[in-house]
């Protein structure tokens, strides 16, 4: 059967393959050299063999090309493509002992070896532009440099349209630029494609998926010019299409849901980041905008809510900076941070500004106008910002309620106090003769008498009642009213007794809009207890009302001890700062979950870094105490510490402070300076005071917040209203009904449920310094957040209160950047035509390749920004229906060859062979298994028994994914899809705006022999009998041709087709109908040059 399958493909239409070899790694070039090679030669070998050497050493130059080749004492020390002959190579091995190099240093990491093997068998590349003998440092300067690459650092001009000769072959500006050129030359454009060519073309550039039968039906039925225009309408009004573009943009961000490393740990809700993606394209959410969000989405005001609800989707743009890989317990946590922020400034740069920023890391840019100090500046911008999982579906609704919910407080909770104090005024008038009548138990017919005598009685034996001074003499004591006592060195982090003491930074409304005065009432939850508390201290407090805050049924928990959607949207976090000794002490009150986040470190895991993660408990006391947190590892560290709750019980949180010893807190005392021989009489008469004090407060007769003994006072007799009359008071008990009711409504519109996603949170201003080589050890200068200097305008952007993200995001969407709009229109025409006008989408730089029609990138960007108002369908609209797009991918002209041989004027469409989702999806559609479902978890992924290694999922997803989209397998890094990885698919670990295309045998042998094309080509003959339960042959075989490419047999392939047939039917001994004839017929058509590669 596999013989006659593969007979069937090469008589039929051709193979996939042609023996050729694999290429070169085509990621390891010069942008490879300058971050991972060059380094490690300044460190580790300069100062032994180099130019700037004070003695060279063996005779070896190791800052050039040549040097390296040429060798030195004891011959060449690499030989390029041929790292096993190479002598660096066997020194940094450490192969022998008497060469081993850096001498007399630890062996160069493992990961530093591998970068020097795969460089050296990529041929050891080096810019060409530096001569032999270069000097290792060479003056940066800005402005030549600009001007060396002026049309870049200038914003996109309107361009004249060209004069052409053949004005009737243009229909579009786009397509005067491209025949401008070829008429210089005297080329003719190639002859426009069919419509059916055309469709099959544009479907799926647009989609991702093969036109249907009826589409292409609609198209034939379409009469005049604007057939074409329809069919590009329906194909972007299509919700497939915001997948195919998702698809490439998660390229660009190094898509992943997992973390990579060892055990591959999942990144909780990634995918809810690519269903954001597929939802903003599809409502072709302006580019600008769409920036914006993933720079400062959190940040927007107002963000765009996804329609029909009240979904914030801006917030879910930011997850892209936390979908890198991640070290569980790396042993050195600064350098592990400079390597995720690298990252992070890689993907950012590349994507959106095509530049290689992340070369700047170590040294200025050898080659464009951007500085070490320009790499470090926006590295702040990312430092002043956190991991978390935000509350996404319900922030927007419940930021409402808690508005309305203070609003509702700060209209009811005053009468009510008022009528409060009104209630206890006569009480507080006679409390000294109480207080003694109840001491002395005498009987009384009054309730709150009588409750005054088992409140003393009860007080006689807690030691931790509030009035037990009162009724025990030797509890008595000298004390002073409340006072926080800082040791010598302390340093305070956060406080939170002072409001507006530092930013606040809270995720979520648990913790209110900031931290709450001394003299704040705290609602209760029920009329019994309308008033829970008042604050006889400043503090951030919980807020009890949001206790039933949960996530939604099948949310997923992040990986490790962080835990951080157990604290979506009740965290608090403080600003960054730099830990000195490290020990830190926390004034809480409650039980509080801590998370100090050291060096932005989150994926803790392991033996390493456990100390990071703590849960206090300070028990049911009304006072705070100090709890210390021992960070001493983490000395010179940057961190902030962020508190969730544990529990439904108060917590409050008074301080965060550094010192050496604990400092502090003397408890609020009813009675200072009482001592044991201080008589009751005089006690109960130092209360009623307190009483009537709190009563003219209460009342509003006073404006000046009581002492704290005061407020504890006033606290302790209203929640004791059957002390007083309140407790039978109608008027104060309706102020309360109100308030609860109130309070009740609220909390119907609440929503209490919420998937989460990952996503940024905005922290507090901070400035990275430049460091030395990119040495976390060696800080220089102070490298303000700004853009790179190269941009006009770039400023300083030193917000304190916040990372700075926000005004970044709007510098960069301004119409007037040079680089934003071009590079992404270049993206655009990449994946429509297959190459970009500048071929290097990823580097603009002096490394990339110059535009071929650099009028017409403008022309296109200046369109873009200013007619299609960022609009990407717009721009992909207009290029789908130039001439240039319609036509053939056969030249013209015979001289096409020699003038143009690499077909960079565009004289036809090049040929293309569709990504590995595409194929893998047109699968599915041929077959009839395709599920059109959009969004939602990922698939598991398909594993065989040859995938293995740590974090191996414990189940195997289906073998063609529950017949969904590629886009929705999961993607964990450490286990990727293998039939997809035969195809080019690229591994998530930075920037790929431009996949590899390669044609090597295990695409050959995957067609053949992947056991997912066994069994589409299975459901596809099904389907085919099904459909066709009566038909000939003849009727059959054209059926599937249109299934799969979209036009008829050739009467040349028709007959083949027959013969094979015949063949099967004798092979199988089946009948005409047989199953299994028609499923080796239908896995030959699937192993065609036409199913994978568009013309």
């Amino acid at each position: 059967m596999k013989l006659l399958t593969l007979i069937a493909l090469t008589t039929l239409i051709g193979s996939v393959v042609q023996g050729q070899s694999p290429s070169t790694d085509p990621s390891v070039g010069l942008e490879f050299f300058e971050q991972r090679i060059r380094p490690v030669l300044v460190e580790h070998c300069h100062e032994c063999h180099s130019a700037s050497a004070k003695k060279l050493q063996g005779g070896l130059r190791l800052d050039s090309r040549a040097g390296l080749i040429a060798g030195g004492d004891t011959g060449p020390s690499i030989v390029p493509g041929k790292p096993e002959a190479s002598l660096l190579i066997r020194a940094v091995n450490h192969a022998d002992a008497d060469s081993a190099m850096p001498p007399k240093r630890p062996q160069l990491a493992r990961q530093v070896r591998q970068d020097l093997e795969r460089w050296v068998a990529a041929g050891a590349p080096w810019p060409a532009s530096e001569a032999a003998d270069a000097p290792t440092k060479v003056p940066f300067d800005l402005e030549a440099r600009r001007k060396a690459q002026a049309w870049l650092w200038e914003p996109p001009q309107r361009q004249d349209i060209p004069v052409v000769r053949q004005a009737q072959w243009a229909k579009d500006p786009v397509d005067h630029f491209i025949l401008r050129p070829l008429e210089e030359r005297w080329l003719r454009p190639a002859e426009p494609v069919s419509d059916a060519v055309w469709l099959r073309r544009a479907s799926f550039a647009v989609t991702g998926l093969p036109p249907r039968p009826e589409d292409q039906q609609a198209l034939d039925r379409q009469a005049g010019p604007t057939e074409r225009e329809h069919a590009v309408d329906q194909l972007l009004a299509s919700p497939h299409f915001g997948e195919r573009w998702a698809r490439h943009w998660m390229d660009l961000m190094r898509y992943a849901e997992s973390r990579g490393h060892e055990s591959d740990y999942a990144i909780a809700n990634a995918w809810q980041y690519r269903d954001y993606l597929v939802r903003a394209f599809n409502q072709d959410v302006p580019y600008d905008r769409f920036l914006q969000e993933h720079l400062a989405g959190d940040l927007l005001t107002p963000p765009r809510l996804r329609p029909g609800t009240e979904h914030n989707e801006s917030v879910l743009g930011t997850g892209w900076a936390f979908l890198g890989e991640e070290v569980h317990s790396p042993v050195d946590i600064r350098q592990d941070e400079c390597d995720r922020i690298d990252n992070k400034i890689d993907v950012f740069t590349k994507s959106f500004l095509g530049l290689t920023v992340a070369c700047a890391r170590c040294h200025d840019h050898k080659f464009d106008p951007i500085r070490s100090q320009d790499y470090y500046a926006l590295s702040g911008f990312i430092l002043g910002s956190n991991y978390r999982q935000v509350r996404f579906e319900a922030m927007e609704n419940n930021q409402r309620m808690a508005r309305q919910l203070q609003e509702l407080r700060t209209r009811q909770l005053p009468p009510l106090a008022r009528r409060a104090g009104v209630v206890l005024r006569p009480a507080a008038q006679r409390l000294t003769g109480t207080l003694m009548a109840a001491l002395q138990k005498k009987e009384t017919l009054l309730p709150a008498a009588r409750a005054w005598i088992t409140e003393l009685q009860s007080a006689t034996t807690n030691k931790q009642h509030l009035l037990h001074p009162l009724v025990q003499p030797e509890a008595r004591g000298n004390g002073t009213e409340t006072e926080l006592t800082d040791p010598l060195g302390t340093r305070i982090i956060a406080d939170y007794t002072r409001p507006g003491a530092q930013p606040w930074k809270a995720d979520g409304e648990a913790f209110g809009s900031g931290p709450l005065a001394p003299g704040i009432l705290v609602p209760g939850s029920s009329e019994s207890q309308p008033i829970a508390r008042i604050l006889n201290f400043g503090a951030a407090r919980r807020d009890a009302f949001w206790n039933r805050l949960s996530n939604a049924p099948g949310n997923e928990n992040d990986s490790g001890r962080i835990g951080s959607t157990a604290r979506a949207g009740q965290m608090l976090r403080t600003p960054t700062v730099t830990l000195k000794s490290g020990r830190l002490h926390y004034l809480i009150r409650g039980k509080v979950r801590v998370f100090a986040s050291v060096d932005s470190h989150l994926m803790v895991d392991g033996p390493l870094h456990g100390a990071l993660n703590q849960t206090f408990d300070t028990g049911d006391s009304l006072e705070p105490r100090w709890v210390t947190h021992a960070l001493g590892a983490y000395s010179g560290h940057r961190a902030h510490i962020e508190f969730g709750p544990d529990g439904s019980r108060d917590l409050e949180i008074l301080q965060v402070v550094e010192s050496d010893s604990v400092p502090t807190w003397k408890p609020t005392l009813l009675f200072p300076g009482a001592h044991r021989e201080t008589s009751t009489q005089a006690l109960a008469e130092a209360l009623q005071k307190r009483g009537m004090e709190a009563c003219d407060w209460l009342e509003g007769r006073s404006t000046n917040t009581p002492a704290p003994a005061t407020l504890r006072w006033a606290e302790w007799w209203i929640q004791h209203p059957e002390l007083s009359d309140l407790a039978t008071d109608l008027e104060y008990r309706k102020l309360a009904r109100q308030l609860m009711q109130g309070q009740d409504e609220l909390a119907r519109q609440v929503t209490w449920q919420s998937r989460t996603a990952v996503a940024w949170m905005d922290g507090t201003g901070v400035d990275e310094h430049v460091l030395v080589r990119g040495k976390p050890l060696k800080p220089g200068i102070l490298a303000p957040r700004s853009l790179p200097a190269v941009f006009q305008g770039a400023k300083p952007i030193q917000p304190t209160d916040s990372s700075g993200r926000l005004e970044l995001a709007r510098q960069l969407a301004n119409p007037s950047n040079p680089l934003v709009a071009r590079v992404w229109v270049n993206r655009v025409w990449y994946h429509l035509f297959g190459r970009g006008l500048v071929p290097t989408v990823d580097n603009f730089g002096a490394l990339g390749e110059r535009p071929t029609h650099p009028e017409l990138l403008d022309h296109l960007a200046w369109q873009f920004v200013h007619v299609d108002r960022w609009s990407t369908k717009q721009l992909i609209r207009r290029l789908l229906l130039t001439q240039t797009y319609g036509m053939a991918s056969q030249t013209a002209d015979t001289r096409a060859p020699e003038l143009d041989p690499a077909n960079q004027w565009w004289h036809r469409m090049p040929v293309r062979r569709l990504e590995a989702e595409a194929i893998h999806d047109a699968l599915l559609v041929v077959s009839g298994r395709f599920n059109p479902t959009l969004g939602g978890p990922p698939v598991p992924v398909h594993l065989t028994e040859f995938v293995i290694g740590r974090g191996r999922p414990d189940q195997s997803g289906p073998l063609d994914g529950n017949g969904r989209r590629s886009l929705y397998t999961a993607l964990r890094r450490n286990f990727l899809p293998t039939t997809l990885q035969a195809f080019d698919f690229p591994t998530p670990f930075s920037t790929v705006g431009r996949r590899n295309v390669t044609n090597v045998p295990a695409q050959s042998l995957a067609v053949m022999n992947d056991p997912l094309f066994h069994q589409q080509a299975e459901a596809w003959a099904r389907r085919l009998l099904e459909e066709y339960p009566q038909a000939d042959a003849p009727t059959r075989i054209r059926a599937l041709f249109t299934r799969a490419y979209n036009r008829l047999p050739t009467p040349t392939e028709l007959e083949s087709c027959q013969a094979t047939l015949v063949e099967l039917k004798a092979l199988h001994a089946s009948s005409p109908s047989g199953a299994d004839i028609w499923t080796d017929l239908c896995h030959a058509l699937l192993n065609a040059n036409e199913f994978i590669y568009l013309p």
